[in-house]
């Protein structure tokens, strides 16, 4: 974390911060004082990093990532087992649906999910989702079919470290949440009018790794000019059964989640 001393966890904290916040070039003092740190700490960092191709130091003093991170990043992500293992199944509900298509995983040691794969709808107009980024469970179908299957020790957690009202349709006590989780539980799918965005429709249904804890979950969000509620039913449907192709191909490849 920022202000941390050990200099590998430092190096890492850069490495994270980097991650979220992907403009074309950083500056050492705009590092150092976003991380509340010192100039000379994320200097040497950057030296470090630099020398490995990690990142490349531009003619102005500024830096951007090296050919090393790119290939690093590119490695690991298509080492993900989640997402090649979801893709296929991805693509048959796009097919199926004609909407966007979200895979959301969530981690535990935060409280919060991150969509790590997405199929977007032909239309012209669709919604428009950032991948890898850190999002809240406790609003929208994405994150309410994760809440809803979390232990309850963990949901009281998520509750008492705040949630925050994105919409005026976000539900935002532990006595709302409670109710709304129950009834997901109930009929297997998560369902939601403008609680994240205003305008999107979401349905969303839980993924479960080899341990039987809920890794994430499979999404259709949907512009709420375009959907049919007479649809949900079948759309529900379509989400449970894709869940739980995707759910017996992560427990029968062994995959578990991180804590």
């Amino acid at each position: 974390m920022p202000g941390e001393r050990e200099p590998a966890a430092r190096a890492v904290d850069v490495l994270i911060w980097l991650a979220d916040h992907t403009a074309d070039t950083w500056g050492v003092r705009q590092v150092a004082r976003e991380m509340n740190t010192s100039p000379s700490t994320i200097h040497r960092i950057f030296q470090i990093f630099e020398s490995r191709d990690l990142v490349i130091k531009n003619d102005e003093g500024r830096y951007t990532p090296g050919l090393e991170l790119f290939r690093i990043c590119q490695v690991f992500s298509h080492r993900l087992s989640p997402v090649k293992i979801a893709r296929p199944h991805l693509e048959r509900l796009a097919a199926a649906c004609g909407e966007t298509v979200l895979l959301a995983a969530y981690g535990a040691r935060r409280g919060q999910m991150i969509v790590i794969d997405m199929i977007d709808a032909p239309h012209p107009l669709r919604w428009v989702v950032g991948l890898n980024q850190w999002r809240a469970v406790h609003s929208g179908a994405t994150g309410l079919a994760i809440l809803a299957f979390l232990p309850e020790a963990e949901r009281q957690l998520i509750y008492r470290k705040g949630l925050e009202p994105f919409t005026e349709q976000t539900l935002v006590t532990g006595e709302e949440l409670e109710k709304e989780v129950a009834r997901v539980r109930e009929q297997g799918y998560a369902f939601s009018q403008g609680q994240r965005s205003q305008g999107a429709i979401g349905l969303g249904a839980p993924l479960f790794d080899a341990a039987g804890d809920v890794f994430g979950d499979v999404c259709i969000t949907i512009p709420a000019g375009r959907f049919d509620p007479a649809l949900e039913p079948k759309l529900g449907a379509l989400l449970v059964s894709l869940a739980a192709d995707i759910s017996a191909d992560l427990r029968d490849s062994g995959f578990i989640r991180d804590a």
